[in-house]
């Protein structure tokens, strides 16, 4: 039992950290502060993408790569 209290205790945190930079997100964009709401959405981002598969972000980073050397490519 000791792994199921720990998953849920993760769980809870992850949910609670996503609330947490959400709502700074939109405080600052209320403020009209963009910088701090680009930060808070980068955060949010960062803290989301801690549970997705690191075969999946990687092959995402593949891509970008390989779209941003086509960009380049034809500049």
């Amino acid at each position: 039992m000791v792994g199921s209290e720990y998953d849920r205790r993760m769980a809870v945190d992850h949910g609670a950290r996503l609330a947490q930079a959400a709502k700074a997100a939109h405080a600052a964009q209320t403020r009209g502060d963009h910088a701090a709401a680009n930060e808070a959405w980068r955060r949010y981002g960062l803290i989301r993408d801690v549970r997705r598969d690191p075969q999946e972000l990687l092959d995402e980073g593949v891509a970008l790569s390989k779209v941003a050397i086509d960009l380049w490519l034809q500049g």
